[in-house]
């Protein structure tokens, strides 16, 4: 195909998204309202929203706030009485697989996804990657724990020296269902089986772990978020992190609810967010971004590492998973 063919193509491709954007526009301003459902911190989302108001100033960002199974609970009630009210949904793997199996999705392939990563895109548009992720990284106590002699690898965490000083979120079943897809299922067992016999204490919550960490209730914690870590250091708390192989992230996606009642506005709303400018508020929000070209707060997190996403399609046998994962971490 001759160079010509090839702009020709480029350009009508430029005027198709070109006339697409512009009629989503002229039916936003018909809808005047896009309602959000998401999980996070609410500052951040209020930064974002305030910015997408002042980008769109005929939309207003109707918002609801809880944890991801909230989100989803919160949807699948709705529907089920036919009520259908949210247009866009920030939602984890595990949660957003479950919505789109029931049917409360719909494919919207925003030209903005095209700009990640190939491992985070989804090529069906059912769940969008990514409003932002979380790093999974190893922390420790910078008073109880020299930085040279710190855990490096999840294979350092089995040393001698670190039985009974270990702490670890007991809710670790998406980390290691995805280890699972990089170590494979026996290697994963084992490193965990190996790891109970560090007799780690085991608490419920990252961020409850982290503060803890911080405080010194524990040397070293198992598995932190790593932007936690990196606002607690940034505040002169005594905690640092190792980046261990394999890097997992679990990528947050923006998702189309299947009757969104203001579809147009919400299709808004998914293409800026993940533009460059939504992208960056994020990030100067400390939020993990992973789109080329945005300048990150805390860039130590993911530069010069493999970053191994969480895929949502794991969750066809998360289930099973989760109970073998519970039979070891018991």
């Amino acid at each position: 195909m001759s160079i010509a063919i090839y702009t020709l193509l480029a350009f009508l491709f430029g005027l198709t998204h070109s006339a697409l954007a512009a009629s989503a526009e002229e039916g936003a301003k018909k809808e005047g309202t896009v309602v959000v459902y998401a999980a996070g911190n609410i500052e951040d989302w209020q930064k974002l929203n305030a910015a997408f108001e002042k980008k769109h100033p005929y939309l207003k960002v109707n918002f609801f706030r809880g944890n991801w199974e909230k989100v989803r609970n919160r949807i699948m009630t709705e529907g089920r009485a036919g009520s259908h009210f949210v247009d866009v949904i920030q939602i984890d793997g595990i949660n957003g697989w479950v919505l789109k199996e029931e049917g409360y999705l719909q494919p919207f392939k925003s030209a903005q996804t095209e700009a990640f990563p190939e491992t985070f895109r989804d090529p069906t548009g059912m769940l969008p990657c990514c409003f932002d992720t979380l790093t999974n990284v190893i922390g420790f106590n910078t008073r109880l724990v020299d930085k040279k002699n710190a855990p490096k690898s999840y294979q350092d965490l089995l040393d001698p020296r670190w039985k009974d000083k270990l702490g670890m979120d007991a809710d670790e079943g998406e980390w290691f269902a995805g280890l699972m897809t990089v170590w494979g299922k026996e290697k994963t067992l084992d490193y965990f089986r190996s790891l109970m016999k560090q007799n780690p204490s085991l608490r419920r919550g990252h961020t409850l772990l982290a503060n803890l960490t911080g405080a010194g209730e524990f040397p070293v914690a198992v598995n932190l978020f790593g932007y936690r870590v990196m606002e607690m250091k940034a505040k002169g708390e005594s905690i640092d992190l190792a980046k261990a192989d394999p890097l997992m992230v679990r990528p947050a996606h923006l998702a189309f609810a299947r009757r969104a009642p203001h579809p147009n506005a919400g299709r808004l709303y998914i293409d800026f967010t993940l533009s460059v400018e939504g992208q960056q508020i994020l990030a100067s929000a400390g939020r993990t971004v992973v789109r080329p070209g945005v300048k990150p707060k805390y860039p130590e997190l993911t530069a010069g590492v493999k970053l191994h996403p969480i895929k949502p399609e794991m969750a066809k046998n998360y289930e099973e998973v989760s109970k073998l994962y519970y039979s070891i971490v018991k």
